[in-house]
């Protein structure tokens, strides 16, 4: 679990899964595969996941 935490909270990785998020998007509008509307989803989903654990980490720290 803590690696996936880890991970999850890097900015870089954080960055990453936005970009793969924009390329599938931009993917599905060149042809319309709506598989790649699923991989959007997960990898936004996956950018925010990691923002919200870099959060409460930043916060657990602080108190």
């Amino acid at each position: 679990m803590q690696k996936i935490r880890k991970f999850l909270s890097n900015r870089m990785s954080i960055h990453i899964m936005v970009l793969l998020g924009l390329a599938a998007l931009w993917g599905f509008i060149e042809t319309e595969n709506k598989y790649l509307l699923l991989l959007t989803a997960l990898s936004f989903a996956g950018a925010i996941c990691g923002g919200f654990v870099t959060i409460i980490d930043k916060m657990n720290k602080r108190s």
